[in-house]
């Protein structure tokens, strides 16, 4: 797994921090990851945030260095930096007056005092504070360079740029002297031109090493927080203070059908139209011959199979190009290609993409639409030699195979995230692969669904110290499970393609939420989540501020979050149970 300072830093500046005994660490991090938050206090004008945003890996006219935080709710809150690959890590920026730090040490795991200056006596008591509070704290001093400038313009041929940074270590840590003999405190010099070097790299690894030493380990892929954008919490902020819970809870509904409602469109054309049959039953999980399954010849209009597992989606069996062959954008108009969000473009055995359809995709390309080309294999037996990238040689004799995870692979990276998740939930079953990416396709709705849980339920749940929806918590994970073949239609079906008996399937099944959900098992789960206490509850405050006046609110997000994203992640293990049984019917 990278490591968080891997992650901001290029390999050839990066420098572990070494252990007092000289030796590096080594261990592996632990499997459970935690939130970790770090308290960068300072005075106006110190150069807090170009020290966050270089401890983030962010330029700061990057792309991303304003798009990071987000605005306290109250005029005393912390400003709240936030990193997608790393999204255990949370940065505060705090003043330093007021006594506005003093509010926010206990929360922190992690203090940095930063100046540009001198340290001050409000530096020497806070650091006091921290200190009576087991807290963890570090010493910045910015700005660096500007020192070395100055010296090294008026000492010119005696400026020594080693002994000067030593000298300078020496005079920033005065006001600290008599505290010193007691408490080692850390020092790190910064740039402010260049806050990349210097000692930001030993920086970014002591905040890992400390991480470690708490056993709070940074995590980089905790479930579901990737898939919180940057914009996407801007505006909940901005539906949270334009018009209240109300406005944010038409918001998050509004984002949610968007999600639920996307439509996906697979246009299938060209090739044999047998083999071209074969593979658009594949995706609909049907065998050749099966009632609804596609046969017979080309058609002459465009022939719509929808989804049997997902009503969103739909894939097209097109006619062919024989008669317009010439007339490539005049076929395209009779196919109504707009109505497509991807085409495969079939070839017939040993065919080259790149002497086939040439003028069609020419005229795909100036239409904006995106296609690959899918390889007929003759006799099952894969074309020796590399293959173009947007080639793929398919055969329905051995789908699923590395052929379509490359292919599925290629649409994930050319498909807006809505449009991939309809795509990838309207596929049977057909691999271990597949089920994987069904999962991460649902996990993008979870926060949402969540969130939206917390501030729409109106009714406590009995024995549960929370408001939450129980009924849309329910009919979710009811949703989760039909999504991953858990039901019994979906097992019945897979009965009758495998062989394998019901109850044997049924026997894979170990989760409670796989097996069925009701509302009074989405009940005892909800209580189980509030039952690991309010610090978890209130890393996801601290997470989402906007939530900081609603207690109870965060606390239900929480739950109902752990709920369902526990849930998914062990249906998803249930459905690979029943693949791997049903593919082994001895």
């Amino acid at each position: 797994m990278e490591t968080f300072s891997e992650l901001s830093l290029n390999e050839a500046e990066f420098k572990p921090l070494e252990d007092d005994d000289g030796g590096r660490h080594e261990d592996p991090p632990p499997e459970d990851c935690w939130d970790f938050s770090v308290a960068v206090a300072g005075g106006p004008g110190v150069g807090k945030t170009v020290l966050i945003q270089a401890l983030l890996g962010f330029n700061e006219n990057g792309q991303n260095s304003r798009a990071a935080f987000l605005h306290p709710t109250k005029p005393d809150g912390p400003l709240l930096y936030l990193h997608p690959s790393h999204p255990g890590l949370t940065f505060w920026e705090l003043p330093l007056n007021d006594g506005s730090p003093e509010k926010w040490i206990s929360e922190a795991d992690l203090l940095l005092l930063v100046t540009d200056a001198q340290f001050t006596q409000a530096h020497v008591d806070l650091t006091l504070s921290a200190i009576s509070q087991a807290k963890r704290l570090c010493l910045v001093r910015t700005k660096v360079d500007c020192d070395m400038h100055t010296l090294k313009r008026r000492m010119k041929e005696e400026y020594s740029r080693v002994e000067m940074l030593s000298a300078l270590r020496t005079v920033v840590l005065q006001p600290f002297n008599n505290l010193a003999k007691k408490e080692a405190l850390p020092l790190f010099l910064m740039s402010g031109f260049e806050p990349y070097k210097l000692d930001a790299p030993l920086l970014k690894a002591k905040i890992e090493k400390t991480s470690r030493e708490l056993g709070r380990a940074l995590c980089l892929a905790q479930q579901g927080y990737e898939v919180i954008g940057y914009e996407e919490i801007a505006e909940l902020q901005s539906a949270l203070e334009r018009g209240g819970i109300s406005e944010m809870v038409r918001f998050i509904q509004s984002s949610l059908d968007s999600l639920l409602d996307t439509r996906f469109d697979l246009a299938l054309m060209g090739g044999n139209p047998g083999f071209r049959h074969s593979i658009l039953n594949s995706f609909r999980g049907l065998k050749d011959g099966e009632d609804g399954s596609a046969h017979g010849g080309n058609p002459e209009n465009p022939i719509e199979y929808g989804s049997l597992k997902y009503p969103k989606a739909s894939l097209w069996d097109l006619p062919g190009m024989e008669s317009l062959e010439s007339q490539p954008k005049k076929y395209l108009e009779s196919v109504h290609m707009n109505r497509y969000d991807f085409t495969l473009l079939f070839l017939t055995p040993w065919q080259e993409a790149s002497s086939s359809y040439q003028s069609l995709v020419i005229e795909l390309k100036k239409e904006g639409k995106k296609n690959v080309f899918i390889q007929d294999c003759e006799d099952d037996e894969m074309p020796p030699g590399p293959r173009e990238d947007e080639v793929f040689v398919l055969s329905p004799a051995k789908l699923p195979g590395p052929e379509l995870h490359r292919l599925l692979g290629y649409l994930e990276k050319n498909l807006s995230s809505h449009k991939l998740r309809a795509f990838m939930l309207s596929l049977p079953n057909l691999s271990a692969e597949v089920i994987e990416k069904k999962k991460e396709a649902l996990s993008q709705e979870v926060w949402k669904v969540a969130l939206l849980s917390s501030l729409v339920a109106s009714v406590p749940v009995p024995g549960v110290a929370i408001a939450c929806d129980l009924s849309l918590l329910t009919a979710r994970l009811d949703t989760y499970r039909q999504e991953l073949g858990l039901d019994g239609d979906s097992l019945a079906n897979l009965s009758h393609k495998s062989g394998v008996p019901v109850p044997k399937l049924m026997l894979e099944i170990q989760s409670p939420a796989g097996k069925g959900v009701t509302r009074e098992l989405v009940q005892k789960m909800l209580g189980s989540a509030t039952g690991i206490g309010l610090e978890v509850a209130g890393v996801f405050l601290h997470k989402f501020p906007l939530l900081g006046p609603l207690a109870t609110g965060g606390i239900a997000f929480h739950a109902s979050y752990l709920v369902l994203s526990r849930c998914l992640e062990v249906m998803a293990e249930d459905a690979q149970r029943v693949l791997s049984r049903a593919q082994s019917p001895a």
